[in-house]
């Protein structure tokens, strides 16, 4: 039997960890000079335990009110909360060699799209840092559809809001569990790594670059 040959139109990438960086880990070492298993505690009892974190990335919390929520449940004082932001912010190092492969993309006719778990003010402080975001024709935001990856609602808002076709569709994670939901969305899906990892496996797809 014939394989129907695959047209790819439309790319889609995660933000974390596949254009800036996001360590979890490195932000509590940060913010409050802790290390080992230490940190690793308290990053489980921030970003893991508790709702909060994952509330806030559904937009059910301003940033102010996940501070507020962290100060309520005991898990911060105020200036831990406030600390812990600002280290957030400043871990956000640019991954450089995401956003030319991007532009590439961009000049050879594909949609590029983004598909990312994170939080309004966050999305809004990289819109206004980063001259990549510009690429971007939409992106789905989880704080914006209040569920996160790999809820398939997500997938299914991505795909209807733009229109998108998903044997058409490839989209790039860290995660291997947004990737395998993506891949149940019907999707070419593919774990990110770094960007010539991307790039092999575009051209694995037909991708002329």
């Amino acid at each position: 039997m014939a394989v129907r040959a695959v047209t790819i139109r439309n790319i889609v990438f995660d933000i974390g960890n596949v254009l800036v960086r996001w360590d979890s880990l490195g932000i509590v070492e940060a913010a409050f000079g802790l290390s080992g298993e230490e940190a690793k505690a308290r990053r489980h009892a921030l970003f893991g335990e508790t709702d909060i974190w994952r509330a806030l990335n559904r937009g059910e919390h301003t940033e102010a009110g996940a501070k507020a929520a962290y100060v309520a449940a005991g898990l911060l004082t105020a200036d831990e909360a406030e600390a812990m932001f600002a280290s957030l912010y400043d871990s956000l190092h640019l991954l450089e060699d995401t956003p030319p492969l991007m532009e590439r993309l961009k000049a050879a006719g594909y949609r590029i799209f983004a598909l990312t778990d994170n939080v309004r003010e966050i999305v809004a402080h990289l819109e206004g840092t980063h001259d990549w975001w510009a690429h971007f024709e939409h992106v789905t935001n989880s704080a914006e559809v209040g569920v996160l990856k790999p809820d398939p609602r997500i997938y299914a808002h991505l795909l209807d809001t733009n229109g998108l076709v998903p044997e058409e569709t490839v989209f790039f994670d860290d995660m291997p569990g947004n990737v395998a939901g993506a891949q149940a969305a019907g999707m070419h899906a593919f774990v990110f790594t770094d960007a010539a990892q991307a790039e092999r496996d575009l051209v694995s797809l037909g991708v002329p670059l």
